[in-house]
């Protein structure tokens, strides 16, 4: 058995707490999402995006069909995630995954709602 001089003790344990918090660090997450436009006039349409965002970096991102935007304004907390763009905004619950994502053109909006589900990536 080793015995650690009580001098030293308090030190050592914290050298070895900021040791673990750097391998610690969290990677983003993503989120496989189907939205819905009830605004569509003949039916509802359906589209599939992914949303990753990073927590401790405070970034989101939105990609669809290969193009990838990064939304700024991002605030992430215990509850929800949002950002937007000029002409776009999203706003994640996180108890639900559910997702609305409003667009924004000249004298209309575009909302859609959908459900998400963390990806394995």
């Amino acid at each position: 058995m080793v015995r650690i001089p009580a001098g030293v003790t308090a030190p050592l344990l914290f050298f070895m707490l900021a040791l673990a918090s750097l391998g610690a660090r969290a990677a983003p997450q993503s989120l496989e999402c189907t939205l819905t436009d009830t605004d569509a006039q003949t039916a509802a349409e359906h589209r599939s995006i992914e949303l990753i965002f990073d927590e401790e970096a405070a970034t989101l991102k939105f990609r669809e069909g290969g193009r990838t935007r990064n939304l700024g304004d991002v605030s992430i907390s215990t509850t929800s995630i949002s950002g937007g763009e000029p002409g776009m905004t999203v706003g994640i619950s996180r108890s639900s995954w559910r997702v609305v994502v409003q667009t924004y053109q000249k004298n209309s909006v575009r909302t859609e709602y959908g459900v998400c589900a963390l990806s394995a990536r």
